[in-house]
C-alpha cells in the first residue's frame, strides 16, 4: 500500500471513530467504509464498524463486520469484548417483541453467545475493567431472564414449570464477581457500581424480605453517584425505584426529586414521585398524580404500563390482569410490573372470560 494511501485510510479511520464516539454513527460508518475500500484488510476498520452498527441494532451487518475482524486478526480482544456486548444489548432491544415463550428463551441463547465473546475477551485483555465490566452486565441480565418468569409468573413469559425461589442464581454470583474485578481494576468506575446495585436488586427481589437487600442496592447506587463525574448515568430513578420498593417511600420520593432535577425527561423519577407521595398521604398527591399523568401521555406508547400503574395505585380501574399488557411491555415495563408495589396484588391474577374473549378478538 502506499503511503499516502495509508494516511488517508488513517485519517478516515480515526474521523470515523470520533464520530462513532460521539453517537453519529452513520457517519461513522460512512467513514469506516471509505478506509475500507482503500484496505479491504482493516481489522480495526471493521471492529469499529461493527461497533458502530451494533449501536442502532444494525445487527447482522454488525454480525458480520466483528466476524471479519476476527478472521484477519484472531487476537483481537477488544473485537471479541464488543461483540459480546452487542449481544447484550441486541437482547435487550429485541425483549419488547418477545411476546412468546419461544421468543423469551431466545434471549438466552443470545445472551449466552455474548457471554462467550466476552469470556474471549477478558483472556486475551485480563487487565480491562471495561470488559470484566460488561460480562457482569451480561451475567446480570442473564439472571435477569431466569428471574421475571418466576416474579411474574402471570406474564407467561415461560411456559415450563416455574422453579423454586432461589437465593441466587449462578448467573447472579458471576456478574457479582465480574463487576467486582472490574472495580477492582478502576475504582473509580461508577458504571460497575450501578450494574452491580442492578444485581443486588433482583437478588433482593427473591427474598421474602426484600427491603436489606433494596437498602444495599441503594447503598450501592450511592456511590456509583459519587463517582460518576460526568453525570452521565440515571442512578436517581434507580434508587427511586429500590427505595420504593423497600417501601421506604420518603427516601425515594427525595431521589425521584433529584433525578427530576437532573434531567426533567425522566418520567421514571417523576413516577416514583406520585407513587410515594400517595403511600405517604402527603396532601399533594392528587395534584402530582394528575401532573404526572399529563407528562406520561406525552411520551411514547410503551409508558402506557405507568400510566397503568398510576390507575391501580389511585383504585381507578379494577384489578385487570397483566397477562392482558403483555404484548405492550419493553424492558423498563416488565422490570416496574415486577417491582413496583403497585402491582403487587396483580402478579398472580390470570385472565377473565373477558380478557380472555378480548385478546382472542383482536388474534383474529
Amino acid at each position: 500500500m502506499a503511503e499516502n494511501e495509508c494516511t488517508m485510510r488513517k485519517s478516515l479511520a480515526q474521523q470515523g471513530e470520533v464520530h462513532r464516539r460521539n453517537g453519529e454513527y452513520t457517519a461513522a460508518i460512512q467513514l469506516f467504509t471509505e478506509a475500507l475500500a482503500i484496505d479491504s484488510e482493516y481489522a480495526w476498520a471493521y471492529a469499529h464498524r461493527g461497533a458502530a452498527r451494533a449501536a442502532i441494532d444494525d445487527w447482522e451487518a454488525c454480525c458480520e463486520d466483528f466476524e471479519t475482524a476476527l478472521k484477519l486478526k484472531p487476537d483481537y480482544g477488544w473485537a471479541y469484548a464488543r461483540w459480546g456486548e452487542a449481544h447484550r444489548m441486541h437482547a435487550s432491544y429485541r425483549l419488547g417483541r418477545a411476546d412468546t415463550p419461544p421468543d423469551w428463551r431466545e434471549q438466552h441463547a443470545v445472551i449466552d453467545r455474548g457471554i462467550e465473546l466476552l469470556e474471549r475477551a477478558a483472556e486475551l485483555s485480563p487487565g480491562s475493567a471495561w470488559t470484566f465490566a460488561h460480562r457482569g452486565a451480561a451475567y446480570m441480565y442473564k439472571y435477569w431472564l431466569e428471574v421475571m418468569p418466576r416474579l411474574v409468573p402471570a406474564l407467561e413469559l415461560d411456559n415450563r414449570p416455574a422453579p423454586e425461589a432461589q437465593n441466587g442464581s449462578d448467573a447472579a454470583s458471576r456478574a457479582l464477581q465480574d463487576l467486582d474485578k472490574a472495580s477492582e481494576l478502576n475504582p473509580q468506575y461508577a458504571w460497575a457500581f450501578a450494574f452491580k446495585a442492578c444485581v443486588l436488586a433482583l437478588i433482593a427481589r427473591e427474598q421474602l424480605d426484600m427491603k436489606p437487600g433494596l437498602l444495599e442496592a441503594h447503598d450501592c447506587l450511592l456511590k456509583s453517584l459519587a463517582l460518576d463525574v460526568d453525570k452521565r448515568l440515571p442512578v436517581h430513578r434507580a434508587a427511586a425505584k429500590a427505595l420504593s420498593s423497600a417501601g421506604t417511600f420518603r427516601e425515594s420520593v427525595a431521589a425521584g426529586l433529584n433525578g427530576v432535577a437532573k434531567d426533567p425527561s425522566d418520567v421514571f423519577s417523576r413516577y416514583f414521585i406520585a407513587v410515594g407521595l400517595k403511600h405517604l398521604d402527603d396532601p399533594l398527591a392528587p395534584v402530582v398524580i394528575e401532573h404526572t399523568r399529563k407528562v406520561l401521555e406525552s411520551t411514547k406508547s410503551e409508558i402506557d404500563t405507568m400510566l397503568h400503574g398510576l390507575d391501580v395505585l389511585e383504585g381507578r380501574v379494577g384489578g385487570m390482569s397483566i397477562v392482558s399488557e403483555r404484548n405492550n411491555l419493553s424492558v423498563e415495563a416488565i422490570a416496574l410490573v415486577a417491582f413496583d408495589p403497585t402491582w403487587s396484588e396483580l402478579h398472580m391474577k390470570p385472565l377473565s372470560s373477558l380478557e380472555i374473549r378480548e385478546l382472542q378478538s383482536k388474534n383474529d
